[in-house]
């Protein structure tokens, strides 16, 4: 059962040829019964006219998640279509003032993730910037651990 739970789509290939059945009926993953296929990811590209507007709006103050949310893209893909274009990208992260105000919640106990959503960034962020100033990290239970 274990390596047959999960067949690669040669190994359905054999199978099936071995059952009598023929090869275009041999699909990339097997159908059961009763069971939907996965959905499938559908690319999304941007016209000209759309990156120019894209551009525009990022430079008019827009997000980059925003703007992803916005055209159905990927916020790499927005980065992506603002580095072609030209535009550099406003710095994201903390600023000085900002990592201090991280350091003194986390002293008062505060979680990375909850530090991480009253800034507006991602706790890893926070978790790199505290490491960064030297802060001793506490592990899921609030026991310090050793810095690697």
């Amino acid at each position: 059962m274990g390596h047959l739970s999960n067949p690669s789509a040669p190994l359905l290939h054999l199978l099936k040829r071995g059952l009598g059945l023929p090869a275009e009926e041999v699909p990339g993953l097997p159908l059961v019964r009763g069971c939907t296929p996965p959905p499938t990811q559908t690319q999304r590209r941007l016209g000209g006219a759309e990156q120019e507007e894209l551009v525009a709006r990022y430079q008019a103050g827009d997000l980059m998640t925003e703007l992803a949310e916005r055209y159905g893209i990927h916020r790499r893909t927005v980065s992506a279509i603002l580095k072609r274009h030209g535009v550099p990208t406003r710095a994201t992260g903390l600023s000085p003032e900002q990592i201090q105000h991280a350091v003194l919640l986390y002293a008062q106990g505060q979680s990375l993730a909850k530090i991480g959503r009253a800034l507006g960034v991602d706790a890893g962020t926070v978790h790199g910037r505290l490491r960064e100033q030297g802060v001793p990290m506490r592990d899921t239970h609030g026991r310090e651990v050793e810095p690697r």
